[in-house]
């Protein structure tokens, strides 16, 4: 998280860039070099690092949701999917399938963004603050951030963009695991190795771009609702976001921060799809001895 805070503040100030101004508008930043050279120049490390407490609150408490509740979640839609196909949900059922796993995975994602979403308020809201974009909250530290959120706010600030906070957990997980599968079935029926390491990293860097695809303009929706002015009621809604972003901006204005979320993200795929691809591995080589 440390290392890749930086990205995910120049993201959320990108994607803040231009926010509510007519089309044509100059923007305030020329691109992610010159976002992460000017927080930098004005504000040093410390800038670049800016809501840092809330961005490894987020992870521990995100994947503490995802990956602590997906055995859980799977074993119930595996047996949920029996008992809907009229066969018995009894304890030696085969082991889930891909689709399974998917919607579990997407489940858990759902979970996930509603568990954290006064975390991710807050992690955006501090992210903007210092930028040259993006409506400026002015908190002196994170708990004063969290105190201000509940004493001004309440529970409906911490819910703030609950909804597209789930869309964009549930289609996070599904989108990267899908396109992964896709694209390494592709690969092996164009002759490459399925078992290769150069094949893993080409289809998770693939997935990642898929999976930034769908995510991306969810995401900037989000991060608008999220840093709107308490009280002020810029957006009334998630849709209401994108139609204004589409209104005043075009529909380009929802792949901004892609490519920061993109340096981000592929490597992270590159390395859980490894991990991945080596524990399948490990578990066919032991049934095979077994």
């Amino acid at each position: 998280v440390v290392f890749s805070h930086p990205l995910e503040l120049t993201k959320t100030r990108l994607q803040l860039d231009n926010e509510r101004a007519m089309r044509g508008t100059p923007r305030q930043y020329s691109g992610v070099a010159d976002c992460i050279s000017t927080t930098f120049r004005k504000q040093g490390i410390a800038g670049l690092q800016r809501g840092l407490s809330f961005g490894i609150a987020r992870e521990i408490c995100f994947n503490a949701v995802r990956i602590g509740l997906y055995p859980t979640v799977l074993d119930g839609v595996q047996h949920g999917g029996r008992l809907m196909a009229g066969r018995s949900s009894c304890t030696d059922a085969p082991a889930p399938n891909g689709r399974e796993r998917m919607v579990a995975g997407m489940v858990c994602g759902g979970l996930g963004g509603c568990c954290v979403n006064p975390i991710e308020v807050l992690k955006v809201r501090m992210q903007a603050q210092g930028g040259e974009t993006g409506h400026q909250h002015s908190y002196k530290s994170a708990p004063a951030a969290l105190l201000n959120l509940i004493r001004t706010e309440g529970l409906a600030g911490c819910m703030q963009g609950i909804g597209t906070s789930i869309m964009r957990g549930v289609l996070g997980p599904g989108s990267q695991l899908v396109a992964y599968n896709e694209l390494k079935r592709l690969a092996v029926g164009a002759g490459l190795d399925g078992g290769a390491a150069t094949t893993h990293i080409a289809c998770a860097l693939g997935s990642a771009g898929i999976s930034i695809a769908c995510v991306n303009p969810v995401d900037v929706v989000r991060t608008r609702l999220y840093n709107q002015p308490a009280g002020a009621a810029w957006y009334s809604s998630g849709l209401d976001a994108g139609l204004q972003l589409l209104r005043t901006e075009s529909a380009s204005a929802f792949y901004k921060g892609a490519l920061t979320h993109y340096m981000r993200l592929g490597p992270h795929m590159v390395l859980v799809f490894g991990i991945l691809e080596q524990l399948k591995g490990w578990r066919q080589r032991t049934k095979a001895l077994a």
